[in-house]
């Protein structure tokens, strides 16, 4: 896995290692920042490649901070690479893990070592990685060459099809292989005894829509009785959100702001009773199918893979775009609705969950991606 500054990557990846576990002989992860990961049992190993990458505001000035990411990245790959070639006795199949698009070296290494290669894509479209005009040129015809060498790919959700112009390679395609612990993300107080709580939990970025959902957050608490505002991540804007937060607080508004949230996020997804995700872009996030485990009714623009699972008024609430006006109608017209018919919502989501990402459901679709990536 590629070492993202981001914590969410790592937890998902500590769940997809307790599922290579009950599967195969041993799993070796490659990545940064490997105390982040959760080891099920001793047949997972780790090996740290001693390097994390970096949210390019946080270095000062952007050019250097710019200019030091891509040579980080570069190191990253020749470091993955290496690691690769030393456990090139004891694998069998390399699993990119959130690496696109920055994986080219190590999978031509994997396939020169003669190993199966599969892709695990999760990220939005290539032109809203913060790329420049020459990167997305690069990407161009860097992608065919990656999707040449790829045995399978597995896709977070169908909605990347299209954004990733991967229709071409759909005799590629593998199922899905995301599972959400539903043993910890559960249902435990009812929707009827929270309060009127809006939450934004993800990265507090431009790009997931941060900045809107806290200009929204005047508006919303007028015209609901009771509101109260909770937002938890970091990323780019967190010193921003922080201080606007604390305007809002002057202002008699109840609003909390926190960092990244671990053991105890799903005890907060149960306070909720409204996740909101303006993301402009993204695949299907990880906290949108925690929140719905909850129980907790969500609201999410219809980019990505979001509108494959959640359906206007069905499964969750979709908004027409990210913008402030936006958000501040649709929370408003949610909260309209009694708690039976925000209830009703929120089972059907939950359901469309246990059936789709339990831990059982999980495993037989990694056994069948590693089974057709053979037959590839």
């Amino acid at each position: 896995m590629y070492p993202w500054k981001s914590m969410a990557p790592y937890k998902f990846l500590s769940n997809m290692a307790v599922i290579l576990d009950s599967i195969s002989a041993r799993v070796l992860i490659i990545t940064g920042n490997t105390d982040r990961i959760v080891c099920p049992s001793q047949r997972v190993r780790t090996a740290n490649i001693g390097v994390s990458m970096h949210y390019l505001s946080d270095i000062k000035p952007a050019l250097y901070s710019a200019l030091l990411w891509v040579i980080k990245s570069a190191v990253v790959q020749l470091k993955v690479s290496t690691e690769l070639i030393k456990a090139r006795k004891d694998v069998d199949i390399a699993l990119f893990f959130l690496t696109y698009p920055y994986y080219l070296l190590p999978l031509i290494t994997a396939k020169a070592l003669g190993k199966r290669a599969i892709e695990y894509r999760g990220q939005g479209k290539p032109s809203t990685l913060g790329m420049s005009t020459l990167g997305a040129r690069l990407l161009s015809v860097q992608d065919p060459l990656m999707f040449r060498l790829l045995d399978g790919i597995s896709l977070e959700s169908s909605g990347l099809l299209e954004s990733h112009s991967l229709r071409r390679c759909r005799h590629k395609l593998l199922p899905t292989m995301r599972f959400i612990d539903l043993s910890r993300y559960t249902l435990n107080k009812p929707l009827n005894e929270r309060k009127n709580a809006v939450g934004f939990i993800g990265r507090l970025t431009r790009d997931k829509g941060v900045i809107d959902f806290v200009k929204a957050i005047p508006a919303i608490a007028r015209q609901t009785a009771g509101a109260s505002f909770f937002i938890a991540g970091a990323g780019d804007e967190s010193e921003w959100v922080v201080d606007e937060c604390i305007k809002l607080r002057a202002e008699g508004i109840d609003v909390t702001v926190s960092g990244w949230i671990g053991e105890d996020l799903p005890s907060h997804l149960n306070e909720l009773k409204l996740l909101v995700l303006p993301t402009r872009y993204d695949a299907l996030p990880t906290i949108l199918v925690e929140a719905i485990a909850c129980g907790t009714p969500v609201m999410a623009t219809a980019v990505g893979g979001i509108p494959d699972f959640v359906k206007d008024g069905e499964t969750g609430f979709l908004l027409v775009n990210g913008e402030a006006e936006c958000i501040t109608e649709a929370v408003t017209k949610a909260f309209a609705l009694s708690d039976t018919e925000l209830g009703r919502i929120a089972a059907n989501a939950r359901s469309k969950v246990e059936t789709q990402f339990s831990y059982s459901a999980t495993v037989e679709r990694f056994r069948s991606a590693l089974s057709l990536s053979n037959a590839h």
